[in-house]
């Protein structure tokens, strides 16, 4: 009952995106349907030619003949290119509009999903298995049923001719369908694990790529070796597997023609030899013969096929099934006057990370989360963003439930630079915008002087438009964290988290960038995550997270006399920094 029901399901995707190209998808069918029909009828024009033209001496029909074979062959070739062209047409947009669906829902998906998928087989979903529902369509639906009513005309065509030749290829096609079936199955479990490791393969490659430089930093190029050549082998073996299963269905399936084929043939020597079949039809009867055993073969290779393309089919609903972020709901305003978390509780998975948090933060404050790490500081910054939502408790902006807000609207207002730096293999235009519309020269050059980046733009040989090369080459750890500070900038959120943004500047940048982004003149609520005594001390409000519990709140002065968790994070740095 389950797999006929996932059976369902997959037909089911695969059709709906092609609800639009109905045209194409009937035109398509219609060509088969004449090409097919063409087949059926060229054995028997040969029986015309035979039993009347040549051993009956009808010469008079040779050109009526000749004209039909001419009509049939052309017929069948004009055919042939609006098919051709029909599949094409649908390649070129069909294949584009899955592919669309499947990243626009990989965009869509929760953060919670996203953090547990890997990106090289979310990659290989996209650009590979997507590739199959056509494939599915042309050749595992339409040519499979067109097969099957070919193979149905060929029997109806030959039971007239003879019911016991036609009663020798049933029985002949009921083995192969049985081989197939049985073979199917190790086909579609290689085909699964194949895909799987083809998935976390493009993943593990492309870190390996962009981590070159570290690995060459730590003599790692034989493991790297080995990590690559490892999924490499295994994809090997699973590929000699499946042809080993394929070459053997294969060979044991043409047995099966070949003894069957012997058999009616015999059987037709007799009957002619009895006077109950002509030679005209005899040839007819191998035409026919051979192209039953053609479009079985075509058809148990299409079934085996299945087997294949099913994982590929599940693999893509499996992403088109997944959760998405919520989408509408209410606007948080113009500006966030306040956000607050009340007695927020959440987990990952089994392990708790946050517990009974509660705090508001008010426009203007310059705020600090402090506390040893992976104690929950970053957690906080994203559910701020509503990248996670609370397993129990709320968080409020302007009084308002963040489930029940925009998910954009809020984001909008909030600018976010975090720990990881992430920087496009694209111009620094490009990288300064991501997605943020148009901005003039003078706009961005005005921001990059204010993160302390001019000069190096200026020295760029084609300054804004320059190419920043694989993953930002040539750009120091600091640099790159200003440009994303930059990038923030250029939106000009009143609202921004910090989460360890200037873990990469040294002291005196880190002093004037701060002086450029909180300053007291630009009324921007700030949230501050570091661990950087420098950084915490020029905030307002300070907050001291501990075991997923906010365990402080102050001003340095007073946390460093009252608060035992904060004395131990800074308390030695605040005798240096004396």
């Amino acid at each position: 009952m389950e797999k006929s029901q996932a059976g369902r399901r997959r037909l089911r995707s695969v059709l709906q995106f092609g609800k639009r190209y109905t045209p194409l998808f009937v035109l398509a069918e219609i060509c088969i349907l004449v090409s097919y029909t063409v087949s059926l009828l060229l054995p028997l024009n040969l029986t015309r030619l035979t039993d009347r033209v040549l051993l009956g001496r009808e010469y008079d029909l040779l050109a009526d003949v000749l004209g039909a074979y001419a009509l049939l062959f052309l017929t069948a070739a004009a055919f042939n290119m609006l098919y051709a062209w029909a599949w094409q047409s649908l390649n070129n947009r069909y294949i584009v509009d899955i592919k669309n669906a499947a990243f626009e829902k990989a965009v869509r998906a929760k953060p919670s999903i996203l953090a547990g998928r890997n990106a090289g087989d979310t990659m290989s979903r996209i650009d590979m298995d997507s590739e199959q529902f056509l494939h599915v369509i042309q050749r595992n639906l339409f040519h499979f049923v067109n097969s099957a009513l070919l193979c149905t005309g060929i029997l109806a065509v030959v039971a007239r001719i003879s019911p016991w030749i036609a009663l020798l290829l049933l029985a002949a096609a009921a083995l192969p369908i049985l081989v197939t079936r049985l073979n199917g199955r190790l086909t579609e479990r290689f085909a699964r694990s194949s895909r799987e490791v083809e998935g976390n393969f493009s993943g593990r490659l492309f870190e390996i790529l962009k981590g070159m430089r570290e690995i060459r930093l730590f003599c790692a190029e034989k493991w790297a070796q080995a990590q690559v050549l490892e999924p490499l082998k295994t994809l090997v073996r699973l590929g000699n597997r499946s042809r080993r299963v394929d070459f053997l269905a294969d060979k044991e399936i043409n047995l099966i023609n070949l003894l069957a084929s012997l058999a009616i043939y015999a059987l037709s020597a007799w009957l002619i030899l009895q006077g109950r079949m002509t030679v005209g039809l005899f040839l007819a009867v191998i035409e026919y013969v051979a192209l039953l055993h053609k479009k079985m073969n075509w058809m148990l290779r299409i079934y085996l096929d299945w087997f294949w393309r099913k994982v590929s089919i599940d693999r893509v609903n499996e992403l088109l099934d997944g959760e998405e972020e919520p989408s509408g709901g209410r606007s948080p305003g113009e500006e966030i006057e306040t956000l607050r978390f009340d007695h927020v509780d959440f987990s990952y998975g089994d392990t708790p990370v946050l517990k009974d948090v509660s705090f508001t933060i008010r426009r203007g404050e310059h705020v600090a989360i402090v506390g040893a790490s992976g104690v929950g500081k970053s957690t906080i910054a994203e559910m701020m963003l509503r990248f996670y939502s609370p397993a129990s408790g709320r968080v409020l902006v302007n009084g308002m439930d963040a489930r029940k807000l925009d998910v954009q609207a809020l984001r909008r207002r909030i600018g976010f630079v975090g720990q990881d730096i992430l920087l496009f293999d694209e111009t620094l235009r490009y990288n300064l915008l991501l997605g943020g519309g148009e901005k003039s020269d003078r706009e961005l050059l005005a921001v990059c002087e204010r993160v302390g980046l001019g000069d190096f733009v200026r020295r760029l040989p084609e300054g804004l438009d320059t190419q920043l090369g694989a993953a930002a080459h040539g750009l120091s750890g600091g640099q790159k964290q200003r440009v994303m500070v930059a990038r923030v900038l250029l939106r000009d959120a009143g609202f921004l988290i910090l989460d360890e943004a200037t873990s990469a500047l040294d002291v005196e940048i880190e002093e004037k960038l701060w002086s450029e982004v909180a300053g007291p003149d630009n009324g921007r609520t700030m949230v501050v995550i570091s661990h950087r005594l420098q950084t915490i001390r020029e905030c307002s409000r300070i907050l001291v997270l501990k075991e997923g519990r906010i365990v402080g709140e102050g001003t340095h002065g007073e946390l460093l006399q009252t608060n035992p968790a904060y004395r131990e994070l800074f308390g030695e740095e605040e005798k240096i920094v004396e």
